[in-house]
């Protein structure tokens, strides 16, 4: 029979896997779509409010996807990821770890530029008549 304090170990490293796996296909099909859909939805005649809620939730996505990839890693590492036989917990972490690399990079590209439009700064500085209506 299996000890009881062996039993929570086991069931972390099964969670640990577990939140890994799916976390990591969140974070790779949000790239996906990332870099599939958004080039044509900044490009097509969709309503601009609609392609901006398109790339928040992208940007949610990403950042959900980290944060469960550092619960994959923290219950692989309470279940038991280092020890001899927490090969299951081990690969939850480091597949937790794998996600959060993915999704933190995710993250900091729409951080950076949202919608890689080019900025496009006028700058007149004695009329500021365009931006006040006169």
């Amino acid at each position: 029979m299996i000890e009881s304090e062996e039993r929570p170990g086991r069931g972390l490293a099964i969670a640990a896997m577990a939140v890994a796996a799916v976390s990591f296909v969140l974070a790779v099909s949000t790239w996906m779509a990332w870099l599939l859909v958004r080039p044509k939805l900044l490009s097509g005649a969709v309503y601009p409010i609609v392609t901006q809620v398109f790339l928040l939730v992208l940007g949610a996505l990403w950042f959900v996807a980290l944060l469960a990839g550092v619960l994959a890693v923290v219950f692989g590492l309470v279940g038991g990821a280092r020890s001899r036989s927490g090969d299951l917990a081990r690969g939850g972490a480091l597949l937790g770890a794998l996600t959060c690399l993915v999704a933190l990079i995710g993250a900091v590209t729409f951080a950076l530029s949202p919608t890689w439009a080019p900025l496009q700064l006028n700058y007149d500085p004695g009329s500021y008549s365009g931006q006040f209506g006169r």
